[in-house]
């Protein structure tokens, strides 16, 4: 698979679903044994497939098989594609996952993103996911972006390591979606719920969504998981 090596575009990937496995520690060997597996992650490599990692919703217990998220990050669309056509990939999935949802997800161009450094020590990651509908692309943007800007300072003092945002992906010939998704990876627990339950935070995001969002907080369950 050639690759233009004067650009790049990165596509995400979520699959959000209910584990098939009776146990968290089943599914994890489920998991392992079928995208985990040495020849499967060559072969997702091969087709483009740059980072795998797994979620369990932040208040699950160690037994819990309720909801399960992975996260992909794809460089190619087509090698994507061709990846999840396979029959044996869609058997693998079905093995892990009783009920699933995935969508492929660019990023929102002209929306504010960062990456900061995390400080020496602060080694938890918890991933706060929104996803929800928007008004309109020009006026979630202006809303977004003020959010982002005036709140990174208080934000960055609480723990807030990075944020992302995107659009999901429309077919060809489709109108442009409005379905957002952001993306915050934060280095404290309490740290997060002091800024989301924040009046200022709060009142920063008025007019973002056209209804209420689907809002998800979420870490790496415990065990080993094959991830890359």
């Amino acid at each position: 698979m050639s690759q233009n090596p004067t650009s790049l575009s990165l596509f995400t990937l979520t699959i959000r679903g209910t584990l098939a496995a009776p146990t968290l520690e089943a599914a994890r060997q489920i998991h392992n044994q079928t995208a985990g597996a040495p020849a499967n992650i060559a072969a997702a490599r091969a087709l483009g497939d740059l980072s795998h990692m797994v979620y369990t919703p932040l208040q699950a217990n160690g037994s819990s098989t309720g909801e399960f998220l992975v996260m992909d990050i794809w460089n190619s669309l087509e090698g994507l594609g061709q990846f999840f056509a396979d029959p044996h990939v869609q058997e693998g999935g079905g093995m892990i996952f009783a009920s699933r949802d995935p969508v492929v997800w660019a990023p929102a161009a002209g929306f504010t993103s960062y990456h900061l450094p995390a400080p020496f020590g602060q080694n938890e990651r918890i991933v706060a996911i929104v996803r929800g509908t928007l008004t309109s692309l020009a006026q979630a943007q202006a809303i977004h972006n003020s959010a982002a800007a005036g709140g990174l300072p208080m934000a960055r003092r609480a723990g807030n390591l990075s944020h992302e945002a995107f659009l999901r992906m429309a077919p060809p010939g489709a109108p442009e979606a409005l379905e957002f998704m952001g993306v915050d990876v934060w280095s404290s627990h309490d740290g997060m719920h002091a800024v989301y339950d924040s009046p200022e935070f709060l009142h920063s995001m008025d007019g973002l969504f056209s209804a209420e969002p689907d809002f998800s907080v979420w870490r790496h369950p415990a065990g080993e998981w094959a991830e890359w």
